[in-house]
């Protein structure tokens, strides 16, 4: 019995995590939903954030922030890209929304980058049950 409700438990927590989305295969979010830096900008370059596909905060939308100012609102398997001047950038994600969306992720995280004139760069922002809501840089 005991083996049995360990292996429910690792396969409930496995079926939590998602799962990364390519970027040629993830949805351009909805325009009504990509809130800023969209106009082209001589030497700009250009910054996606992809989120991940998964059960995990499927039913609230991550908000995308670039230092501090949200820019865009994914649901899963959802990409947004941001053309932005270059230098330092702190992108951060936070799960809004109703109900659990708030107390799913009280709190936004946040990496820095530093964007060079013509460079493109991707984030990946992800959800896993020992850490929460995160966005890291990506290859994919």
């Amino acid at each position: 019995m005991r083996t049995v409700l360990t292996i429910l438990a690792v396969v409930a927590l496995a079926g939590c995590a998602t799962s990364p989305v390519p970027s040629a295969q993830a949805i351009k979010a909805p325009a009504d939903r990509v809130l800023a830096y969209q106009v082209a900008l001589e030497g700009s370059g250009a910054l996606t954030v992809i989120r991940d596909s998964g059960f995990m905060g499927s039913g609230c939308y991550a908000t995308i922030f670039l230092n501090g100012e949200r820019a865009a609102k994914l649901a899963p398997e959802e990409k947004a890209t941001f053309i932005l001047p270059p230098g330092e950038w702190v992108v951060g994600a936070a799960l809004e929304g109703a109900g659990l969306c708030g107390p799913l992720n009280e709190k936004r995280t946040e990496t820095e980058t530093i964007l060079k004139q013509g460079q493109e760069k991707y984030f990946r922002v992800f959800s896993a049950p020992e850490a929460g809501l995160d966005v890291r840089p990506t290859s994919l």
